[in-house]
């Protein structure tokens, strides 16, 4: 897999990128609310988005970084809109879930359901559309609709 650093991030303007492929939002309860994970808080910039088992073009997202706080994300390009929400994980799974509840754009009100895994500066989650389960490993392999976002931290 390649790290190209001209694709920079996900999860969202991910949902951005999800939603010219997926079906609308449908409102879902993310899991329960806990401590955030220190690991994630952060500004990281997003490398590499695959859907499928496929590269998704990223010429749009260029330059794109996902601000992690304590329960909010977004997601903000160079251009365009900003994807935001609220997020809640669970650092007790294998691998760690974390639940995304987008608040504006296509997926507004939709939950993605994912997991994540934090390696060095390198931060990778998978997720499905609202309405689908959730991955269960970082692969986003052909025949599935699992979306897997690569991202580096921002030092």
């Amino acid at each position: 897999m390649r790290f190209p650093i001209r694709a920079a991030a996900i999860s969202l303007s991910l949902a951005a990128a999800l939603a010219s492929c997926s079906s609308p939002a449908v409102a879902e309860d993310p899991i329960g609310a806990q401590a955030p994970d220190p690991a994630i808080v952060g500004d990281w910039l997003l490398l590499q988005i695959n859907r499928g088992g496929e590269d998704i073009d990223l010429d749009h997202l260029e330059g794109a970084v996902r601000h992690i706080d304590a329960s909010t994300y977004n997601i903000e390009p160079m251009s365009g809109l900003t994807i935001r929400g609220d997020y809640s994980v669970d650092t007790t799974t294998a691998p760690r879930s974390m639940d995304e509840l987008v608040a504006n754009g296509r997926f507004e009100g939709g939950t993605l359901k994912g997991i994540y895994r934090v390696d060095g500066d390198r931060l990778t989650i998978s997720f499905g559309a609202p309405g689908e389960p959730r991955p269960t490993k970082l692969v986003s392999e052909p025949g599935t609709t699992f979306t897997v976002a690569i991202h580096k931290k921002v030092q």
